[in-house]
């Protein structure tokens, strides 16, 4: 049985419409219309205990409206959703205290006390014994390097600091699964690395399972080996991140430089045969790995190389590409 089961998930908004003018604003007291749109619509998934999942999809998609059905903060129009054999509305405390969400926009620490004493009350609200919060502190305190910093008043703290202060918080009362939503919005490069880098090791040594929403991809692509691609309100994709990658670009960038120039002749037969350019003493060519096996053999028949390299194209631009019209990729 998976440890969160999610099936047919969908969740409906009733949108009132009117006309615009004066003439529709009258109208509207008389008959008011309605229509329904849809946030979430017909959305299954199973995800396995220590499992980290990335939700992926452009803004809109129904990301945080799933996790909110998932973690019991929306009633779901229709559909089901079994956290460890819980459903999760229905909010009961056994099931509340295996839990935990982090939401990158906003904060559930106390704005004008210190992180410690919001520590202290989650420490009452979860029940959690006197000694294990002070080790459990300890621990976190220390893995997330913030000791000298859980005094200060969290309006006081800089964005990275309040984000350490949160996943604590969220971790006190050590839940089976956390719900990271924009986890790292805002932050800067180096911030970013190191609750990525918490977050994997975290992971490891407790089997803590990770659902992830994020628009920087990096986090996505160190964190999650699986993905779930949300498109307005549906499932898209389910599967491998890498695998998807390849999907949505199956290129990868070869710069092969020579020793010696090529004839002109030569490099007119290369740019026939393949789709190729020159620039100096180099050849570049954005080709699949079929391809590039089969000119590397060619060119490295007839000249020496200096030196060659084959790169991956940068992962962003891919998933630039692919939000833009979703289907297209997955239906080719």
């Amino acid at each position: 049985m998976p440890f969160i089961e999610v099936k047919n998930l969908t969740k409906y908004f009733k949108i009132f419409k009117r006309d615009p003018g004066l003439s529709g604003a009258i109208k509207s007291f008389i008959n008011r219309k309605y229509e329904d749109c849809y946030a979430v619509k017909n959305c299954s998934l199973n995800i396995k205990k220590g499992e980290i999942i990335g939700i992926l999809g452009e803004n809109g998609a129904g990301k945080t409206t799933l996790m909110k059905m998932m973690v019991g903060l929306l009633h779901p129009s229709s559909g089901s959703v079994k956290i460890n054999g819980y459903v999760p509305w229905q909010r009961k405390n056994q099931f509340l205290k295996q839990i935990s969400i982090v939401m990158g926009q906003k904060n559930q620490l106390w704005w004008d006390i210190p992180a410690s004493e919001s520590f202290l009350l989650n420490q009452s609200i979860y029940e959690i014994d006197k000694q294990k919060f002070k080790k459990r502190l300890d621990e976190l305190v220390d893995l997330l390097d913030v000791k000298h910093k859980l005094n200060v008043q969290v309006r006081r703290l800089s964005l990275g600091e309040r984000m350490k202060m949160e996943i604590i918080a969220s971790l006190l009362h050590n839940p089976r699964i956390v719900f990271l939503d924009e986890p790292t919005l805002g932050l800067d490069v180096i911030s970013q690395s190191r609750i990525r880098d918490f977050i994997k090791y975290y992971n490891e040594q407790n089997s803590t399972t990770f659902v992830i929403t994020s628009h920087y991809i990096k986090d996505i692509q160190e964190l999650c080996k699986r993905v779930h691609v949300i498109h307005k309100g549906s499932s898209l994709y389910d599967g491998n991140f890498n695998d998807l990658i390849k999907k949505i670009n199956p290129k990868s960038k070869l710069i092969f430089e020579f020793k010696n120039n090529p004839s002109n002749k030569d490099l007119e037969v290369l740019n026939n045969k393949y789709d190729v350019r020159i620039e100096k003493n180099q050849l570049i060519g954005e080709l699949d790995d079929k391809s590039i096996k089969v000119l590397l053999t060619d060119l490295l028949k007839i000249y020496p190389s200096k030196n060659f390299k084959i790169d991956e194209l940068p992962v962003e631009e891919a998933m630039k590409s692919f939000f833009l019209d979703p289907e297209s990729f997955l239906n080719d």
